[in-house]
């Protein structure tokens, strides 16, 4: 079967749909690698929206969305060891549309390329292991930024941030690309 590609094409960051989705891990994690011996993971996540229908004055679900999820090198390896089907999860990554035909019939799947996999908290504990193979790559010498101190009791302390720190609205969450 051929497989086209359509939303990805050249670089990741010009004109690519980034998404943020939640749901639960549908099928077993699949792995393997390309001919360059980048390991690849492959698995599908269910999304069903959840709605508050004041006419029936109860929650109600809609249907459920299925989305392929594929992650390359470090991730893909991590996502084998970590996820199982049922686990719910948070995905980050640039969406596509994957489609192909089979028998004569024309196919079509929602795909992330994802670039952040991660347990959904708001449903039970989780625990971050670090890779001690990655201590000296590239995206380990990065540091994490540091929470600001609390203010002191100076209140010539609490009057002004300098340019080089950064105060707690400073921090945000966002994409790097290495």
């Amino acid at each position: 079967r051929k497989l086209e590609r359509k939303g990805i094409e050249g670089d990741m960051m010009t004109n690519s749909a980034q998404i943020v989705l939640t749901g639960y891990v549908g099928t077993e994690p699949k792995t393997w690698t390309t001919n360059s011996n980048t390991p690849v993971c492959n698995f599908r996540v269910g999304s069903t929206r959840r709605y508050f229908s004041t006419k029936e004055n109860q929650w109600k679900s809609a249907e459920t969305t299925w989305v392929q999820v594929k992650s390359f090198r470090n991730l893909a390896t991590h996502a084998m060891k970590s996820l199982s089907v049922g686990d719910p999860v948070i995905i980050v990554g640039a969406l596509s549309i994957d489609s192909w035909e089979k028998d004569g019939v024309r196919h079509t799947i929602p795909t992330i390329e994802a670039t952040s996999i991660g347990h959904n908290l708001s449903f039970g504990d989780g625990m971050f292991k670090k890779d001690e193979s990655l201590k000296n790559t590239p995206q380990q010498t990065q540091s994490a930024p540091s929470a600001p101190s609390a203010p002191s009791q100076n209140s010539s302390s609490q009057a002004a941030v300098s340019e080089n720190e950064s105060s707690a609205h400073d921090i945000v969450d966002a994409p790097v690309n290495i």
